[in-house]
């Protein structure tokens, strides 16, 4: 990067149609001189729950992902799971009233855990079996999303969404993500 960088400062000129895109992540060794020269484009996460969720099924789950698994229980499940990947991704924004420990969940939590669940979903209904509901919660909440998290509150405060969420609870008329009453 040092070496590119001093390539464009020694450029005196450049074709209008010339462009050149650099990705990277926080880095102590990034040239400060390449990063002032430059345009910066950042992708913030989107606030509030609405638009996580509105974000999440334009960005990762399209129709054709919907459509993969010829069942309505297919369709709540990939909500479920989109859902609780915004509820980890707003939540982290509080700070530490949000998770003791700052975790970089990311979409491929999501795209993980949603790969192992039409997996696990196609195998079932081809034995005629019913949904390990036990084998997808430590799927998603110990390894998918746990594997980043390293406090033991905040295991505690996943695996309850996990266990709440995942379940045949949400195939239940009327369930709720946040009524009070599905809690008891």
């Amino acid at each position: 990067m040092n070496e590119l960088e001093n390539i464009l400062k020694n450029t005196r000129e450049v074709d209008d149609g010339f462009r050149l895109f650099i990705t990277s992540g926080f880095s102590d060794v990034f040239p400060i001189g390449l990063l002032q020269m430059s345009i910066k484009v950042t992708n913030e996460p989107p606030k509030g729950l609405k638009s996580g969720i509105s974000r999440t099924f334009s960005t990762i789950v399209n129709q054709d992902f919907i459509d993969k698994i010829d069942s309505s229980q297919w369709r709540v499940i990939v909500f479920t799971i989109c859902f609780m990947h915004s509820i980890v991704q707003e939540r982290r924004k509080f700070g530490p009233i949000g998770f003791c420990i700052p975790y970089e969940f990311n979409n491929s939590d999501l795209q993980a855990s949603m790969f192992f669940i039409e997996k696990h979903i196609s195998l079932v209904m081809g034995l005629n079996q019913p949904i390990s509901w036990k084998t997808v919660q430590y799927m998603v909440s110990e390894i998918q999303y746990g594997g980043r998290i390293t406090d033991n509150l905040d295991r505690e405060l996943f695996n309850t969404y996990s266990n709440e969420w995942i379940s045949d609870k949400i195939f239940l008329p009327g369930f709720s993500f946040g009524k009070a009453d599905s809690y008891e």
